[in-house]
């Protein structure tokens, strides 16, 4: 039995594996760009709404429509329905 296998999977399999691993390297860099810019978000906000409920006269309420309703979902209180199932009425 003569083999005539000359070699492995050639400079075209490594160009492409070159280029896999530098765009996965560019998207994990854009990746933790933009979660450390929503992680500053987060805390000036948390400050922005401290420094709100700080300011605030006694008795009064700094917080937004939503959290005043007691829920998410604009006040309803029904939350999402799904018509046809037997919990609805």
């Amino acid at each position: 039995m003569d083999s005539d296998f000359t070699g492995g999977p050639g400079f075209l399999a490594f160009v492409a594996t070159f280029a896999m691993v530098a765009a996965a390297i560019l998207l994990f860099r854009s990746l933790g760009k933009h979660l450390r810019k929503v992680r500053t978000q987060d805390a000036r906000d948390a400050r922005a709404a401290e420094a709100a409920v700080d300011d605030a006269p006694d008795g009064a309420d700094a917080s937004s429509p939503e959290d005043a309703s007691g829920d998410a979902e604009g006040g309803e209180g029904g939350g999402d329905e799904v018509t046809g199932e037997a919990g609805d009425r």
